[in-house]
This record gives C-alpha cells, structure tokens and sequence, in this order.
C-alpha cells in the first residue's frame, strides 16, 4: 500500500526518514509531497496524511492525528536581524504555522508574518541563539511542557490503517531520537505532548483566535 504525506518544510520529516530510506519496513510505503503551507488546510482531503500545524486543526473537520512523529521542540524564539528595538514583522513559513501563532498568543505586540522565499522581515523565527524568548513564556502556561510544532494526521484514513502507520512512525522517530536527531516527543507524545497541544488550543481560544474543543480531536 502507497500513501501520500503532505510535508511545508524539510525538517518535518526529520521523525521519518529512517522509514522514507527504507531502515524501517513494513506493508505501507510513504510517499512525500511538498506544500506551503498556508496551501495546506485546501488539500488535506486530497492526501492520505500530512504534517499538519496545529493551528490548522480548526479549520478541517474530522482530522484524526497519531501520537507519534510530530515534529517537537524544546527552545524557540524570535531572532532579531536588525537594531530596531522592537519586533513589528517576522518571516515564518506560513500565517497559520503553529509559531506565528505562539507569537499571537504569547506577546503582547502585534508582529507581521512576513511569507516569502526571501525574508524581508525583522525578524526570524529561531530555535537557538534567539533575542525573544518564546518557550521561557509558554511554560509560564504549560510548565515542563515541550511545543509541539507539527503532527501528522488524516481526514481520509480510517481507524484500522493509522494504527499500522502509527507503529512505523513511532518505530522510525525510535531510530532519530537514538541518534539525537529528534525529542523523545517526536516518538511519542505522551502525557506532557498531549498536555502542550490542549494548552496550546485552551490559549488559543482564550484569545478568541480559535474555536475547537481538544476533547473533540480525535488522536490516536
């Protein structure tokens, strides 16, 4: 069996190379697609899976996401690329990634996303080296919690086969994570990954910028 994954960016596949590669097998062979991601939640129907940002989640009806190969942080923040004391606009890989949305209900300040293959921004989106600390005030919310960026999920797939893929992709984020390439997370969510996603939307709803139950996603 052949199923199509919806992937905005690169590094979301870090939890499932080993089973792109070929390292972990089994019956159901997982075959990528690239779209940006503000192009995503119009063609979720059309593909069997997808890296899927929460935001996202409130849009498309019946999406059901599996515990296991999400794309997990533990640091983020912004980065500044000037000397201008504040941050009004910043580059981000689509205005409805899951971090320009932590910035939404994080700061105070209004800042712009910027999309665009070139970055004409003020800032940037940094897991490192960073100017404004974002994790240091999600878990004033959500403490010891990681962030969760990212979760493959489906609106086509039924019960039966998510769990066949389940297995493969916890077994594929099991290779990474030994090799210090994703978080425990990525293998498998788990109390404190489940926890960050209901924080995330309790907040996002708080702010009237969402509209979605967490006990109503279906998760796997």
């Amino acid at each position: 069996m052949q199923l199509k994954i919806g992937y905005s960016d690169d590094e979301e596949l870090k939890p499932i190379i080993p089973l792109l590669e070929g390292e972990v097998q089994g019956e159901i062979e997982i075959i990528p697609v690239k779209i940006r991601t503000d192009e995503l939640k119009f063609k979720l129907n059309d593909l069997d899976l997808s890296f899927i940002p929460l935001p996202i989640i409130n849009f498309v009806n019946n999406i059901k996401i599996v515990t296991n190969g999400a794309v997990v942080v533990e640091t983020l923040g912004l980065k500044k690329l000037n000397d201008s004391p504040e941050i009004s606009s910043v580059c981000v890989k689509g205005s409805n990634s899951t971090e320009y949305y932590l910035l939404r209900l994080l700061l105070p300040q209004k800042i712009q996303p910027v999309v665009s293959d070139q970055c004409k921004g003020d800032s940037i989106i940094a897991f490192e080296n960073y100017d404004v600390s974002l994790d240091s005030i999600w878990r004033r919310y959500c403490p010891s919690c990681p962030l969760v960026l990212n979760v493959i999920g489906s609106s086509r797939l039924d019960s039966s086969t998510l769990a066949k893929v389940k297995v493969l992709f916890r077994e594929s984020a099991k290779f990474q994570e030994e090799k210090g390439i994703v978080t425990k997370y990525s293998k498998e969510l788990g109390l404190k990954g489940r926890e960050a996603i209901r924080t995330f939307f309790d907040l996002c709803n708080k702010k009237k910028i969402c509209n979605i139950d967490f006990r109503n996603i279906e998760i796997f």
